[in-house]
């Protein structure tokens, strides 16, 4: 009696585990593992990202906190899991599949557009969103029938189990990065509109610094917080810069910001333009009607020098600056270059160190025979001067 007692025992056992008990601790693990990289993922790198978004949407109403936005995102998604997984009932190996929706939308929210501020669209979403929640379905049903047959002898963190939920978790979670908006420049561009919004304007020039992506968008607002920290024309080169002097305010050429008032760019300098103009006819124009800022001639020396236009520098640096070694350092590595460049040059400039450094790197490219070779050995040695921007950079 007790042998047939005990084969039934296993029999209703093996065909009705208790798998409320057993499969609680893969549920805790899951839920701990989503919240942790949802919270991770909001605050320390999309933060910006949905910060553009909402004063866009809202139109400058409403803004975005990080810590308040990360803790409501989460929640409001891990309610989302809880409720998908009462409908689905999916456990055991496949419970990780209940997260899928949450990610999904987690993805769609933070695969802000770049431009955003000129036209706002679900873009590829509005088909691809509906298609792999209908092909997440078709999985989940089939996953909810294996689950009736299959059974787990072990629910500890080193199970079969747990390593299946673990494994489908950590390609969630790679769908969702790869999905969202993952532009190294447009992250560094709003982090920096960010730091200007707080006038942390130091904050603003760390971003991305010893990145050589940049945009004109970038470039703009570098050159803000330099001039903001008197530094335009000691730092200037040592970020990658790309476009032409029109990008340096906005909208004279294509450069704007999008969470940081463009008008309080145009109020630093002086005063804002009624129409389209040339951001260094504009600046001189200022100068003229004696509106300009202090700030404005290091805005035109270095718009020439973004030009590569070495004359028009050489003809105006008298104006505003003593022609001596107390200069700021790109405008004495423009002046050696200059002087080495022309015959009869404007301004005769000698610095004894920068002589011979320009020396030496006309040395160095001596030694090589293609552009490339010598872009590659120059800048191991002279990244961060005017020299290696004007001979090398875009080139």
């Amino acid at each position: 009696m007790n042998i047939k007692r005990s084969i039934y025992s296993y029999i209703m056992n093996f065909n009705n585990p208790n798998t409320k008990n057993s499969t609680a601790v893969i549920r805790t693990a899951c839920a701990i593992v989503f919240c942790i990289f949802t919270f991770v993922y909001l605050y320390f790198y999309q933060a910006d990202i949905l910060a553009v978004g909402q004063h866009v949407l809202s139109k400058g109403a409403t803004s975005y906190d990080r810590k308040i936005g990360c803790i409501i995102i989460t929640f409001s998604l891990l309610l989302l899991q809880i409720g998908v997984y009462v409908f689905s009932h999916l456990d055991k190996h496949c419970h990780a599949l209940t997260y899928f929706p949450s990610l999904l939308i987690l993805a769609v929210i933070t695969d802000v557009s770049q431009n955003i501020d000129r036209e706002f669209s679900f873009g590829a979403w509005l088909w691809i969103f509906p298609l792999l929640l209908i092909l997440w379905a078709g999985i989940s049903v089939c996953a909810r029938n294996y689950q009736m047959y299959s059974r787990i002898s072990s629910c500890g963190f080193f199970s079969r189990a747990m390593w299946v939920n673990m494994s489908i978790m950590t390609s969630l979670f790679l769908f969702t990065g790869l999905a969202s908006n993952g532009n190294a420049v447009f992250h560094y561009r709003m982090r920096a509109e960010k730091c200007l919004l707080e006038k942390n304007y130091n904050g603003a020039l760390t971003v991305g610094m010893k990145s050589l992506e940049t945009d004109n968008n970038l470039t703009m607002i570098r050159v803000y917080a330099l001039a903001r920290e008197g530094m335009l024309g000691e730092k200037l080169f040592t970020y990658s810069i790309t476009g032409t002097s029109n990008d340096m305010l906005p909208y004279s050429g294509d450069a704007h910001c999008m969470m940081y008032p463009n008008d309080s760019i145009y109020r630093y300098i002086g005063a804002k333009p009624a129409g389209h103009f040339k951001a260094i006819s504009y600046m001189k124009a200022l100068i003229k009607l004696g509106l300009a800022s202090t700030a404005v001639k290091d805005y035109i020396l270095c718009g020439y020098l973004i030009d590569r236009d070495l004359d028009s520098f050489a003809q105006i640096l008298p104006d505003f600056y003593e022609i001596d070694d107390k200069l700021p350092k790109h405008y004495r590595e423009a002046l050696v270059l200059y002087n080495h460049l022309r015959s009869k040059p404007h301004i005769i400039y000698h610095n004894t160190v920068m002589d011979t450094d320009f020396s030496d790197l006309q040395a160095l490219e001596k030694k090589y025979k293609t552009l490339t070779a010598k872009s590659v050995a120059v800048n191991e040695m002279y990244a961060g001067t005017y020299w290696w921007y004007y001979m090398y950079a875009g080139k």
